[in-house]
């Protein structure tokens, strides 16, 4: 039977169709042997698994080896901890959920290691049910990408690591473009961004104050009024190095804080610019301290604000300027209520008057500070007993400045005898709890009452109690000033002596130990009103005595170069004075200004200018002896005092100053600096006063300026004069 021509067509038709599908399936098969790719197809109702002999090399077999291939085979080399997320994907494509299966995992070559390898297929043909008939797909080798993947991370952890690990300074890195990419813990704590607020969203241009940026690019506008970007405009600067300047920041909360931004190029391996970092230190804590350390040092001396007693600032006419919140519990106001009105006010009428008269006893310098109880008028209309503190704080000038005030409830204190006789158990129970030693004591020292804590100070821990023994015996009470000289204990019984301060300068000896207390005294009454015994609270003040102590070294220190500053160098002049008057012996004053040193703070910065004075310090406390005075006046000025010192020794002296200070060279952003500087000597006489003395060597410090500056002048003594010292160097030395 002959086949007709349109079979015959169909045929060809076919015959050709077979044909392209089988070379498209060769050159498929070439692609996919040129990519170096494992490749699988996989029978899914029967399970069966079909793998080309990449897809075994890469696990280290051969296709015999691993046959029958299944998905068992798969499942039994992926690592343990892959395969739940593997097996996850797997479903999620098999179920329609996914476009298709991809999985990054580790599986066990044949050698024992494990190898990285992605995973990628898809379902290609499914029933009318849509159930999964065939998949296909294929995996290849990660493990070297993979292996580079991780290193990248490490490399970023470690250098996070790096960048976080002072938090004293902000890091801060960009693209070429100048989006933020690294932003560190440092960063963070000086602008108070979190770091996702920052990476990729921001140009840290960001960060300045826009009035001081506005004023620096305004210059840079060009012909067409278009002024370059903060970026452009910084980065141009550290284009070929590191460039550093003095900026003001913006927290995210608004606050200014003053910074020195240093700014780097940051270079890829071929040499192309890739970025820029950015370095900034918080300058603001510095600037501030310079700016009110003489007013933090008064004001806030002995922690003012944390004090457990009372506290207030009092201006010279009476009114409060500042209060803390334990004198605001005190009296029942709000601050701002306190702020409002003046001492006179609350202070009980019958006070008034001697409160008056002891202020006026301080301000005409009589006294440099009293004590006395009062009564002051709470808001509630409540009588309030106070123990009051009085000391006047002055100028540098010695012109009074205002009032510092310590007031101590001791309403308490006062009722306390009458509280006794009412609920004594009740007391004792109390006293017994708190970390106060309590005694109650006849006129006569007899102890008719001790609290835990005095049982424990007095006698020991587990001691029998100490009712019945004479106070002589069990305690001894001194002062500051005569550490081994004991007071008398009727003294301190006698309700009509003063002699004692019994706040300020009280030692209570416990063994070899002698401990700072504060005495506070109630006075017990009979049924006739006489008075009959004492209860003594006796408290350990040893950390607000050294509060005090460090206050009152604080206010005399210059906190840049840690010398005296203009104050405690009067006071040490004043001494020294003193002793030449006492003693005759000879005494010198020093007085040095430097030599171009203005030109260091206008060319680099007033934070250069503070290193070289730092460095002049250090030269002039170690060219003296440990006896002598170095104090910083104030700006450039220094000045030494050089005890038991003739004007002859005193210029050898200065002459061994002047040298070390020339040989001075100080490092300073690539540059060194240096000063000079110009001597002036006077000697001290006694009955002379502070001022004049300075102004005797500040008259020789001129002339030496006038004189070309760098040398040493020294005042004649007057005609026929002759300093002892100079005499004893001339006998010595054969002159």
């Amino acid at each position: 039977m002959s086949q007709s021509p349109t079979g015959a067509s169909d045929a060809a038709e076919a015959a050709e169709a077979l044909r392209e599908m089988a070379e498209q399936r060769h050159r498929l098969e070439m692609i996919v042997e040129g990519t170096a790719a494992g490749t699988w197809d996989w029978n899914i109702p029967g399970g069966q698994m079909r793998v080309n002999e990449r897809w075994a090399e890469i696990v280290g077999y051969t296709r015999e080896e691993l046959a029958p291939i299944t998905p068992d085979t798969f499942f039994r080399l992926v690592h343990p901890d892959d395969l739940a997320q593997s097996n996850a994907l797997l479903s999620a494509h098999l179920e329609g959920r996914s476009p298709h299966y991809d999985s990054l995992c580790r599986m066990r070559h044949k050698q024992g290691h494990w190898i990285w390898v992605q995973d990628r297929g898809r379902v290609y043909e499914r029933d009318a049910q849509g159930r999964p008939l065939w998949m296909a797909g294929a995996h290849a080798d990660v493990t070297d990408l993979q292996q580079a993947r991780q290193d990248a991370a490490n490399m970023r952890q470690r250098l996070q690591a790096v960048v976080d690990a002072s938090d004293e300074v902000a890091v801060i890195a960009t693209d070429i473009n100048g989006v933020v990419n690294l932003f560190n813990t440092g960063a963070q704590k000086l602008l108070g961004y979190r770091p996702e607020e920052v990476i990729g969203r921001v140009n840290p241009g960001l960060f300045h104050d826009p009035d001081e940026m506005r004023a620096y690019l305004q210059p840079q506008m060009d012909a067409e009024g278009r002024m370059p970007t903060i970026f452009e405009a910084l980065t141009a600067h550290a284009a070929q190095g590191t460039w550093s300047h003095q900026w003001t920041f913006l927290r995210k909360d608004g606050e200014r804080r003053q910074v020195r931004l240093s700014i780097s190029p940051l270079d890829g391996a071929g040499g192309s610019r890739i970025g820029y970092v950015g370095m900034a230190v918080d300058l603001t804590p510095l600037l501030q301290v310079r700016e009110q350390a003489f007013v933090a040092a008064e004001k806030f001396a002995g922690a003012f604000s944390s004090a457990a007693l009372g506290m207030a600032l009092v201006s010279l006419e009476g009114r409060w300027l500042d209060v803390n919140d334990s004198l605001c519990g005190i009296l029942g106001y709000t601050r701002a209520e306190l702020l409002q009105i003046d001492f006179q006010t609350l202070t009980h009428p019958d006070d008034l008057h001697t409160d008056l008269a002891l202020l006026g006893d301080l301000l005409a310098g009589r006294r440099e500070h009293y004590h006395m109880e009062k009564r002051y008028l709470g808001k509630a209309r409540n009588l309030v007993w106070g123990r009051l503190s009085v000391s006047l704080v002055r100028t540098e000038n010695g012109e009074p400045l205002h009032f510092v005030s310590q007031i101590q409830d001791v309403t308490a204190q006062r009722l306390s005898g009458q509280q006794l006789r009412e609920s004594e158990q009740r007391t004792r129970v109390t006293l017994d709890a708190v970390a106060d030693m309590v005694l109650t004591l006849d006129l006569h020292g007899g102890i008719q009452y001790a609290n835990a804590a005095a049982t424990r100070a007095l006698a020991g821990e587990g001691a029998e109690a100490l009712a019945g023994s004479q106070l002589q015996e069990v305690m001894e009470l001194t002062t500051e000033y005569a550490p081994r000289s004991p007071l008398d204990v009727a003294v301190l019984l006698d309700p009509d002596s003063n002699a004692v301060d019994l706040h300020s300068d009280l030692l209570l000896s416990v063994g070899a130990h002698l401990l700072p207390v504060d005495l506070t005294r109630a006075w017990l009454r009979d049924e006739q009103g006489q008075v009959s015994g004492a209860v003594w609270v006796i408290r350990d003040v040893t950390q607000q005595r050294a509060r005090q102590r460090e206050a009152r070294h604080l206010a005399e220190i210059d906190p840049l170069t840690e010398l005296s500053n203009r104050r405690g160098f009067e006071a040490h002049l004043q001494q020294a004075i003193t002793r030449v008057a006492r003693t005759g012996q000879s005494a010198s004053l020093m007085y040095i200004d430097l030599d171009h040193f203005k030109p260091v703070n206008d060319t680099h910065g007033h934070l250069a200018g503070d290193a070289v004075l730092w460095a002049v310090a250090s030269v002039l406390r170690h060219g003296v002896r440990d006896s002598d005075i170095v104090a910083r006046l104030g700006g450039d000025e220094f000045a030494v005092i050089l005890a038991g010192c003739s004007l002859k020794r005193a210029r050898r002296i200065a002459s061994d100053l002047l040298e070390a200070m020339r040989g001075l060279s100080i490092p300073w952003d690539q540059r060194r600096l240096s000063v000079g500087a110009s001597i002036g000597i006077a000697p001290l006489f006694g009955g002379m006063s502070v001022d004049d003395a300075v102004a005797a060597a500040d008259a020789q410090c001129y002339r030496a300026k006038a004189m070309g500056r760098d040398n040493v002048q020294v005042e004649a003594l007057g005609l026929g004069a002759v300093d002892p010292l100079d005499a004893l160097d001339a006998s010595e030395s054969g002159e």
